[in-house]
Formats: C-alpha cells, structure tokens, sequence
C-alpha cells in the first residue's frame, strides 16, 4: 500500500511493489514523482526525512542540508539586513538533502537501480500531468512573491499567466536533470557536471551556495526516538527535526485518561492545549542541530514529561514569527510490517522561487527559519542544520507494526501528530475518520509563543467556551489546509493494511 498526497505519487511507488521491488524502493519513486507533481511543495531542491521499520528494525534517515560557508550572521549584518530574507537567492542557503537522501535510501536497502525508480517521474516532467485545483491556486498564490524571477516565471507561468486547473503541465528541463541523475547517479547532483551547473545558476542571481557546499553534503542516520503510549511504541525523527515535541507530549498526556472525554468536548481540548503549549515551550528550547545543541538526554522519558507538567507557563521567546511551510508526506507498506513514513519540503510553496537556469527545480528556503540573534541555539552558523519542521512517525505494538504516518503543516506538525495518534489509539479510530476528523491548531514557531488557536468550522461551535477559558480562537474553513494535509496507513488487528489520505489536499491510499 502507497498514501501520499498525490495520485501519482501513490501510483508510482504501487508500480514499483508490483514489480517486485520492496517498500523502500517504492518510497524512492513516490518522493520523486512528488518533486514532478507537486514541486510548490517538495522538489530536488529540498529536504527529507524518513523512517523505517524493515525486518522488525527502525532505522532513521536525516537528508536536510547545512547551511553555506558563506551563510553567517556578519554576511546579512553588513548588507544592512536584521533578518534572513524569505524569498530569493539570499533564502537559499542551505544544501538540497533530498537527492543525496535518495542515495542513501537505495545504496543501504533497495533492490532496483535508482534510474528505473526515477522512471515515473522523469515520463511525468517529459511528457507532462494535469494540474489540480490546490496546485494551481498554490501557483497563483506565489506570483505576486516571485513573478520577479525569472527562472521561475518561466518555469510555472504560460504567457506570463496562472495556468488552469487540468492543464498538462509540462516540465522539460526538470526531466533532463531527473535523467541525469539516473544516468550518472546522485554523486552529479553534489560533486559532478550537475552540481557545477546548480551552483552557477545560484551564484549568478546573487546565491552563495558554493561547489564546496554540495560536494561537503552528506545525510546521516540518527537513531529514532522514542516513547510508550498506553503500549503502544511510537517512533519519531531524531533532532534537527522536530518530532521529539510529539513523544515529550503524549508523556504528558499519558497522565490524562483521555478516552473518558467525549471527543469534541471542551474540557479535552483543555487538556490537549495546555499541553500543547507545555510541550511547545520545551520544544523552543531544547530542539536544534545536535552537533551545535544537544537534545536532553531525558526529554522523552516519563519523569521529564511529569515534571515539565509541573511547570508554569514561562515567556523565553524571542526572534521573529515564521510563515508556515508547504510540505508533502507519504507512507509505504507492505503484508509484513514493513514500512517507509516518509516526509519531504520545500519549507514555504516553491521555496525560495530562486531556480537555477536549465535545472528545473526551485531551492528551498528552509534556511530563513534560522535566526541571526547570535544568542538563540538556532542562530545561523555556517555549516549546521538549522531547527526543522519536518517529522514522521512509526507506530508499532507487541513488536507488530501498527501504523506510519505524518502530515505537512510546517510548525504545527506535531498538533496533527498527536490528533491522529489519540484518535487511533484513545479513541479507537477508523485510519481514515481520523484524518477527516476536525482539527484545531495552534499556530507558533519556536520564536514566538503560541497566540492564536484556530479550529476548523465544524468545532467552532466550542469558540464561547474556549474564549471563556482565556484563549484566542478564530475559526477555519471545513478542512482547511492550515490543519495539515496527513496520510496514514495503520495494521488493523487481522493483519490487514487500511490506508488514509487527507482530503485537505489531493491524496489518495491506493493498496494491492
């Protein structure tokens, strides 16, 4: 079974089961005809993460890049600027992991070559795909943020205007990159011909992303962490990503009994929201690159969560608030347990819109979520990951698995994490039930504190309360891209795979 985001995203990774290959060959091609069809959202010039359970072992996969030696704090405070840029060739200033990710992913566990795995997306750039309603409303959101480059003008506009929804969109130079790298391997993306025309489509628009940079990159493999809840071991990405927030929170929830709560009552979502911004506030904190700011060795035991509910509410914030980000999220698996939850991003839609000529692609901007207070464990430095929103999560009980899944929705992520967790395991939830479920979500990053809770139109019945309770609440549209866009596939208790796909985008579960 294949859930992503797009129908031919889980129609390549399907194709690649069916022909023998296992499920990290199929989440290969899934993620790469996700860089072809949905490229606002994810593409080679971004990052990703993955887990893995194969053969009963989870394994951890880190693809996002460090920032540039030429990416310091002096560099912007000499051209007069306060803050990373969120758009253009001064936003893009860490490496695309992506590519190197899947490289790792097929050198350590695949069965097939890389070129048969980029054969789908490579035919989908060519030859063309129609786009979708979100995915041309996506195009025209951006316009008036980088109808100013060139590039990318002329890469995702006809005539200089916002293409319709079902036209075939073709992508012909995305194509001859996607063929070159499975002609040549991934090496040509970091330290070959491709990688020197990358960095001078970059370097002339005023990028400073170098040679040096790409050949310097490398993914790593970080052992997961994880918790207990109610039984049941839930794994998620190790730090620089964000997916500890996930396990310090369900501690804490543990601590509740959830399931005696009706589900959209006010007093759960009490529950859940004070500690939502317990966990938040820890995650401000403690969260970075490990190698610059190490992670508490106790953060996702029992006690520290016990403790930190001991805690008040503390004000530390400081820096600037984010926008949110435009990410994809898929899971493979298959009759055994075997399972890729997989999650990849351009931060925000189209990145930083900065593209270099005759690649095809955009560069992500996830380096503006640096900040250049010198005194924040996420200051940019050269060389370091910074704080990542990206996270995926692993579910497995009596040594079985029992789901994958994860969702896009930049800081908000571990908001739709822990909903479809409780609603899975509290309340005992059809998979795809709980995606259409209502979420809320309250909007933060690690710079500000949480302020603004919003829920989807079908909770705002519960506003009143809430107000009276001391929130802010503003109400959302029915399914609402601001909750997230998850996809999910759980083991029901015969062995069976049930497969989800949110229909705040454009998935689709699709099993053999």
């Amino acid at each position: 079974m294949v859930s992503s985001s797009h129908p031919l995203a889980s129609l390549s990774g399907i194709n690649i089961l069916q022909s023998g290959g296992n499920v990290v060959d199929a989440a290969v091609a899934t993620s790469a005809t996700l860089c072809v069809v949905q490229n606002n959202l994810c593409g080679l010039g971004g990052d990703l993460f993955a887990l893995l359970r194969l053969n009963g072992e989870i394994h951890g996969l880190n693809g996002s890049g460090r920032a540039g030696e030429e990416a310091t704090i002096d560099f912007y405070s000499e051209k007069g600027l306060s803050e990373i840029p969120k758009r253009g060739p001064l936003a893009a200033i860490t490496v695309p992991g992506i590519v190197d990710a899947w490289g790792e992913l097929v050198e350590r566990f695949g069965t097939f070559e890389l070129g048969d795995l980029l054969k789908q997306a490579t035919r989908y750039a060519l030859e063309g795909f129609p786009l979708t309603p979100k995915y041309v409303r996506s195009i025209a959101s951006s316009k008036p943020l980088l109808e100013t480059f060139t590039e990318w003008t002329n890469l995702f506009l006809v005539n200089g205007e916002v293409p319709p929804a079902g036209f075939v969109f073709k992508q012909e130079s995305l194509g001859r990159t996607l063929q070159m790298i499975s002609e040549k391997g991934v090496d040509t993306f970091y330290r070959g011909e491709l990688s020197k025309k990358i960095v001078r489509g970059i370097r002339e628009q005023g990028g400073i992303l170098t040679e040096e940079d790409f050949a310097r990159h490398k993914s790593s493999w970080d052992q997961p962490l994880k918790t207990n809840y109610r039984g049941v071991e839930i794994y998620e990405t190790a730090p620089n990503s964000q997916g500890a927030t996930v396990l310090l929170w369900l501690n804490m929830l543990e601590e509740y009994e959830l399931s005696k709560f009706e589900f959209r009552s006010v007093d759960l979502l009490d529950i859940f929201l004070k500690t939502c911004g317990l966990a938040y506030q820890e995650r401000a904190l403690a969260i970075g690159d490990p190698v610059f700011h190490e992670l508490p060795a106790e953060f996702t035991a029992k006690s520290y969560a016990r403790d930190v509910l001991g805690k008040r509410m503390i004000r530390q914030y400081k820096g600037r608030p984010q926008q949110d980000g435009d990410t994809t999220y898929f899971a493979v698996a298959d009759s055994h347990g075997n399972c890729a939850s997989v999650i990849q991003s351009n931060y925000m839609g189209f990145g930083s819109g900065l593209t270099p000529r005759g690649t095809g692609f955009v560069l992500q901007n996830r380096g503006c979520y640096f900040t250049l207070d010198r005194s924040h464990h996420n200051a940019l430095q050269p060389n370091k990951r910074t704080f990542h929103t990206l996270c995926a999560s692993v579910g497995t009980k009596d040594e079985n698995t029992l789901f994958a899944l994860g969702s896009m929705g930049g800081d908000v992520q571990p908001q739709v994490h822990v909903q479809l967790i409780t609603k899975l395991i509290d309340f005992k939830m059809d998979v795809q039930l709980a995606i259409n479920h209502p979420r809320w979500v309250a909007l933060g990053t690690i710079y500000e504190e949480q302020q603004r809770l919003s829920v989807e139109d079908e909770l705002k019945s519960l506003i009143p309360q809430l107000e009276s309770k001391g929130y802010k609440v503003s109400a959302l549209e029915s399914l609402s891209s601001i909750t997230g866009h998850a996809q999910a596939i759980v083991y029901n208790e015969y062995g069976a795979m049930m497969g989800g796909a949110d229909p705040r985008g454009d998935g689709m579960a699709i099993g053999f």
